[in-house]
């Protein structure tokens, strides 16, 4: 199965962050199994599992409020972005390239997907 952006994202958010999949499952808003299931993509996020993690990555200090909006903005487009029509797609896409990125939450070199690699 072919993993989604958003999933992939996620996987190198957490692999930025220097965070473990079990460090990730034990911070209250995910199960360790279910943190899993979504780097594979046999789960899908959930509009207020993304709102948590991003709230406790301001709460735990790795983002700021700015930082957090736009990581927000940034996720929620990945999801959505999937379901799209080839046109609207690349509308999406395209908006989602003039998202500032915070560098603190850019992949790293090394974990750079070639689907994500457009977009580092």
């Amino acid at each position: 199965m072919r993993l989604k952006l958003l999933n992939k994202r996620l996987r190198d958010l957490r692999v930025s962050l220097g965070l473990s999949q079990e460090a990730m499952g034990s911070k209250g808003f995910i199960s360790t199994p279910g943190w899993v299931k979504i780097e594979n993509a046999t789960r899908h996020p959930s509009d207020e599992l993304i709102n948590k993690m991003c709230d406790w990555l301001e709460k735990e200090g790795h983002v700021d409020a700015a930082q957090k909006k736009a990581l927000l903005e940034e996720l929620l487009c990945l999801k959505y972005m999937d379901n799209l029509s080839p046109f609207v797609s690349r509308l999406a896409s395209d908006y989602y390239k003039t998202l500032v990125i915070p560098n603190i939450l850019r992949v790293p070199v090394k974990a750079i997907d070639p689907d994500l690699a457009r977009f580092a």
